[in-house]
C-alpha cells in the first residue's frame, strides 16, 4: 500500500488520537509505501497523547519523519526517547558502542574507520549525540545495514536530526524487510527458522586481518523484541551463517540478499534542513549513495533505544 496525503484524516483515525488531542498534525507521506510525517511536535510539551501517537505511529508505520519542530537539546531528546523506551546510551553495550565513536583512531581500525574520523565528532565524555559533517572530504557509499547489528544487543530505534543541508544533499533510501520476511514460502522459513546470521564490527579490521569468531550472532528471522513480528535480519554486514560453510553460506546470504531487493517496499527520504527521523531498526534497513566533498550534509546522530 501506498500512502497518500488523502490518508491523513484515517491515519490520524487509526492512531487512536486526535490531532487536537495531542497537538500533532500526521500525515502519510506521498508516494511513500510506508512511514508517516508529523508536525507541531514542541519539546516542552510531550504529554501522554504525544507519546501515544509516536509510539502508535512508529509501531504501525515503521518510520517517522518530524518536520517543523526546534532542534532539540540532548536533555530533550534523551527526555523524550525515554517515554518510548530504554537508552542505548543507558546500557553497558551501548556505552561501549559509543565511545568506540569517540576513540576511533586509537586501535586497529578498518578503512572505513579510518575514513570517519576525518568527520565524525563525538563529546569526549561519550554523552550525547554523534555528529556527522563530510562537507570537506566527502565520504564513500553506506550499504544497506541496521544499525549495530554487529553488537550483541539489539537497536530497536534509531535517530537522525538534519542540522544542516544542501536541497540536493544525498538522501538516505529505506527498505522494510517485515514485508521480506512474510513473503518467503513456508519451506524457506522452516529452513531458515534455526539459523543466525554472523557479524563483524565494521569499523574494526576483517577477521582475516584480526581472526575471531564473531562480533554479534542474530537469527536470520529475527522478532522484534517488543512487538514480535518477524523481520528476515540480513543485511550487507552479514559475514556468514553460523554452522554452514562458506561456500553454501555465501549463496543462501546472496538468494537471501536478492529476495530482499526483489520484494522489500523501499522509501527514499530527501533531507530537508530540520527533519528528525525515527524509525524502526529491526525492520528497517537504510543506505545511501557517496557523498561529494563540499556538499553540506550535517546529520546528528542520537544513540537511540534498545531492546
Amino acid at each position: 500500500m501506498t500512502l497518500t496525503s488523502e490518508d491523513t484524516v484515517a491515519t490520524t483515525s487509526a492512531l487512536g488520537v486526535s490531532a487536537g488531542a495531542s497537538g500533532l498534525s500526521v500525515q502519510g507521506i506521498v508516494g511513500a509505501p510506508f512511514g508517516l510525517e508529523v508536525r507541531g511536535l514542541t519539546w516542552d510539551n510531550v504529554n501522554a497523547d504525544v507519546v501515544r501517537v509516536v509510539r502508535t505511529a512508529v509501531i504501525a508505520h515503521s518510520l517517522v519523519v518530524f518536520r517543523g519542530q526546534s532542534s532539540p537539546t540532548d536533555e530533550q531528546l534523551d527526555g523524550f526517547l525515554r517515554t518510548l523506551g530504554r537508552l542505548v546510551l543507558d546500557t553497558e553495550d551501548g556505552a561501549v558502542h559509543y565511545s568506540g565513536h569517540r576513540n576511533l583512531g586509537t586501535g586497529p581500525t578498518s578503512a572505513l574507520a579510518k575514513e570517519m574520523v576525518a568527520y565524525q565528532h563525538r563529546a569526549v565524555d561519550n554523552s550525547g549525540s554523534t555528529y556527522y559533517d563530510p562537507q570537506a572530504t566527502g565520504a564513500s557509499e553506506l550499504v544497506w545495514h541496521n544499525d549495530q547489528s554487529h553488537r550483541p544487543m539489539l537497536k530497536v530505534l534509531s535517530v537522525l536530526e538534519a542540522l544542516d543541508f544542501d536541497d540536493d544533499a544525498v538522501p538516505t533510501q529505506f527498505r522494510n524487510t517485515y514485508v521480506s520476511a512474510e513473503m518467503l514460502s513456508s519451506a524457506q522459513r522452516a529452513e531458515l527458522g534455526h539459523r543466525q546470521a554472523i557479524y563483524f564490527d565494521p569499523r574494526l579490521p576483517s577477521p582475516a586481518e584480526m581472526p575471531r569468531a564473531s562480533d554479534a550472532m542474530h537469527p536470520l528471522l529475527l522478532a522484534h523484541p517488543h512487538t514480535g513480528r518477524i523481520a528476515l535480519y540480513v543485511n550487507e554486514f552479514a559475514d556468514r551463517i553460523a554452522g554452514v560453510d562458506r561456500q553454501p553460506s555465501d549463496a543462501l546470504l546472496a538468494e537471501l540478499r536478492t529476495h530482499i531487493a526483489n520484494t522489500a517496499p523501499e522509501y527514499v527520504h530527501r533531507w530537508q534542513t530540520g527533519d528528525l527521523v525515527i524509525w524502526d531498526n529491526i525492520g528497517l534497513q537504510h543506505r545511501r549513495d557517496p557523498i561529494p566533498a563540499g556538499q553540506r550534509r550535517h546529520l546528528r546522530q542520537h544513540g537511540g533505544l534498545a531492546e
